[in-house]
């Protein structure tokens, strides 16, 4: 019909739990630049993983977003003393999401908490708490979140490089763990200056990208094409 809009891909994005205040939250800035990118957000909240199947079916993408630490036993490690708050349930839907959407070739966006998770999703593992090692740099910074803190080296001829170009960026960071094995089929696309693993990628899916950095509030170019990327990508898996 004439003047019909046509349609956007639905995009999934995981939320964070409250125990103490019973609350369910995720920052405003993900369903702000999935918009402005050209697909439509959808909080998920944490269930049971048996939903995880039947939630995906609308959805054409799936953004893991920020939030606490991952449960070691996911990734057979035991705790250590710089171990921050861990849910285990947001952790098992999360995972049950992650490899229902690997099963289906969704495109999938990880963002600091997001890309660790899509590591243990697939093998790898964690450095349980950055700030306990040293010569790390400041990863959780005091700066506010729209201001970079510290450089990261985006490699050459990755996807990352060829979505916001390869070499030095200046990147927020507001995380003490990071990947340590690298999961199957994922690949370094970007470093610190430390040694830091800043993001990874699987160059034979459709989409899969997890940085360790939160382009949904920092000011900078590289943001808004690492969502139009995805974007697209949701939009291209709408027309399959």
């Amino acid at each position: 019909m004439p003047g019909t809009l046509s349609p956007k891909p639905l995009v999934g994005i995981t939320v964070n739990r409250d125990y103490r205040r019973e609350r369910l939250w995720q920052s405003r800035s993900y369903c702000l630049r999935v918009e402005e990118a050209g697909a439509l957000p959808l909080l998920l909240p944490p269930l049971p993983p048996v939903y995880a199947g039947g939630l995906l079916d609308p959805l054409s993408g799936l953004l893991l977003g920020g939030g606490g630490d991952v449960a070691p036993f996911h990734y057979g490690a035991e705790p250590e003393s710089g171990l921050g708050e861990v849910d285990p349930q947001r952790d098992a839907w999360e995972l049950a999401l992650v490899r229902t959407a690997l099963s289906r070739r969704l495109p999938l966006f990880g963002i600091c908490r997001g890309l660790q998770l899509l590591n243990v999703a697939l093998g790898g593992t964690l450095h349980q708490d950055l700030g306990g090692g040293p010569g790390y740099l400041q990863h959780e910074q005091r700066a506010p979140r729209h201001h970079p803190s510290h450089s990261v080296e985006v490699l050459p001829r990755t996807r990352l490089a060829a979505i916001i170009g390869a070499g030095r960026l200046a990147v927020n960071s507001f995380h003490h763990q990071a990947p340590a094995a690298i999961g199957a089929g994922l690949r370094k696309a970007a470093l610190s200056p430390d040694g830091v693993v800043e993001a990874l990628e699987d160059p034979e899916r459709p989409f899969l990208i997890g940085v360790q950095w939160h382009p949904e509030t920092l000011e900078h170019p590289a943001s808004g094409l690492l969502f139009q990327a995805f974007a697209g990508a949701a939009a291209s898996c709408l027309q399959r």
